[in-house]
């Protein structure tokens, strides 16, 4: 008994003694951890873990900058087509017929003019030119083959019912049959360069959208399965409550952030994708971006009501895209416009060589410093470019960010300078933008980023500033010839330059341009009073 007491008392003071050693472990192990927490920097808190995913940016949406005008393209494709074609048949026909008839050159001529009206004819119904990202090269040349086989056929139904006298089959089908083989070369090119442009993005217009609504979904439904459109992201000021993406497209920020983009200009446009019920929303978005030179336009109502489905996409974005600041202008009049730009700034270039490395020269003795001035300006959408001319100031004083404009007897201008000014020839080296395409023959001005009047920037002086910069910028236009030249040192000479730029744009044609190409010169010439 003694024993059993005994081993009592030691085992309550071992207990004793184990007490204090286990709370000097636990609290050098919870020292210890504090320490670790400290040194790897984790939260004292738990993290709250979005299940969602990140949210993309701006920064993660890749534009492609290169771009082609598809419609101008396509302009272009059938301007040839009726070339080769119209050539193809002209020549078979008349060689067949050549000494074979007696009825002189108009049987072979009418015979072959109906043939080139019935391929081309055929061509166009059958929109052999569209060339669809999603259609295949069999696809494409089944359309060329349907379409040569219906204008043959056509041709020699025709000419057998009309002149039967004259009429020699086998000379019509060896036109019809060289002019199919013909089609058929000339397509397999056109997929090719037209693939490949498809690739990299350059054919397929940039979209952003203004609303994640369902009308948005169901547009990017039916371009998932044509991919006519390279919707880019959504803006939606309510993104708080809005889900990451729309089937891949991300909602990425509110409408103030697109507008302080630095990619939006090229953007090729900006569509508002509001249901009916939300009008005021909708007006209030059309108010947020109106101001900008991006093309805009909304989804009408009715487009809810369609099966997307079973249209192409182009189809309903022709009944429901409708236009907020004005329809884009035509394939031909884009194609004739840069035609037209090539082949004059050629001509000029080619020719006025001797003169403007003449110019160069005299720049150069007269002052110090390179004969040429670059200079950061605004062209299409906003896109910043370097332009060209002649270097009229002194190098020390150059003012690249036109932040003081010139005025009568400015101390920065040259001697020759003042000449060259006045005559705009320090203007002609804009010829080689024209030639890249940066700019047009005519057009709005490019004014300089960061320009200034009164002591602000020019930009925010005008509502409807940003409206001239919807096309590309010319070395002359309709304010030139109208008297809004030189410095804009006031607001009511940005005022005006701005109205007359606007109303060219929604008056630009060839012949408008002509007319502001010939009355040029003789403006120029006339006027001794506006500070160049």
């Amino acid at each position: 008994m003694v024993m059993r007491n005994d081993n009592k008392k030691t085992d309550g003071r071992m207990l004793t003694n184990a007490a204090p050693k286990r709370a000097a472990v636990e609290s050098r192990s919870v020292e210890r951890l504090d320490a670790f927490v400290a040194r790897v920097g984790a939260p004292s808190e738990p993290v709250k873990v979005d299940r969602r995913g990140r949210r993309k940016t701006i920064s993660d949406i890749d534009v492609p900058q290169k771009q082609t005008n598809g419609n101008a393209l396509r302009f272009g494709l059938r301007a040839i087509d009726v070339v080769a074609v119209t050539t193809i048949i002209m020549f078979t026909v008349w060689n067949s017929y050549v000494g074979q008839n007696d009825r002189g050159m108009l049987a072979p001529i009418a015979a072959g003019l109906l043939g080139a009206v019935m391929f081309i004819f055929m061509l166009f119904s059958l929109k052999a030119h569209r060339f669809a990202p999603a259609e295949t090269y069999s696809a494409h040349m089944k359309k060329v083959a349907a379409a040569a086989a219906a204008a043959l056929g056509l041709w020699l139904t025709t000419a057998l019912m009309t002149r039967p006298d004259t009429f020699m089959p086998d000379a019509l089908a060896k036109a019809g049959l060289a002019a199919t083989a013909g089609l058929f070369l000339l397509h397999s090119l056109y997929y090719s360069r037209i693939k490949a442009l498809h690739q990299r993005g350059a054919l397929t217009p940039n979209i952003v959208m203004l609303g994640a609504t369902e009308s948005a979904r169901r547009l990017i439904e039916a371009n998932a399965k044509t991919h006519d459109l390279n919707i880019l992201a959504i803006f939606d000021d309510r993104i708080s409550r809005a889900p990451l993406n729309i089937h891949g497209v991300p909602i990425i920020g509110k409408i103030e952030d697109m507008l302080e983009w630095d990619q939006l200009p090229y953007v090729n446009r900006i569509v508002v994708t509001l249901p009916s019920m939300a009008a005021e929303r909708k007006k209030k978005f059309i108010e947020q971006v109106r101001l900008v030179p991006n093309s805009i336009a909304f989804l009408v109502d009715e487009f809810e009501n369609l099966n997307h489905v079973q249209q192409r996409l182009s189809e309903i974005a022709n009944v429901s895209l409708r236009d907020v600041t004005g329809k884009a202008k035509s394939g031909r009049h884009t194609a004739i416009k840069r035609l037209t730009d090539i082949v004059l700034s050629s001509i000029a270039l080619t020719f006025g060589a001797p003169i403007l490395l003449l110019i160069a020269l005299l720049i150069k003795r007269d002052s110090k410093g390179p004969a040429l001035f670059k200079q950061e300006r605004h062209g299409f959408n906003n896109r910043v470019f370097e332009v060209y001319k002649f270097r009229s100031m002194k190098v020390e004083m150059e003012d690249k960010l036109a932040e003081r404009q010139v005025c009568v007897g400015d101390d920065r201008v040259t001697k020759l300078g003042n000449f060259i000014r006045k005559t705009s020839i320090d203007e002609l080296p804009q010829l080689i933008n024209v030639l890249k395409g940066e700019m047009s023959l005519v057009g709005p001005r490019p004014h300089a980023v960061g320009m200034r009047t009164e002591g602000k920037d020019s930009i925010d002086l005008v509502a409807e500033y940003a409206h001239r910069h919807r096309v590309k910028p010319g070395m002359t236009g309709w304010a030139q010839i109208n008297g809004s030249r030189g410095a804009l040192l006031s607001q009511a000479d940005v005022a005006r330059r701005v109205q007359l730029d606007v109303e060219y744009i929604e008056r630009s044609s060839f012949f408008f341009d002509l007319m502001i190409m010939l009355k040029t010169l003789p403006c120029l010439l006339g006027d001794s009073e506006t500070i160049r």
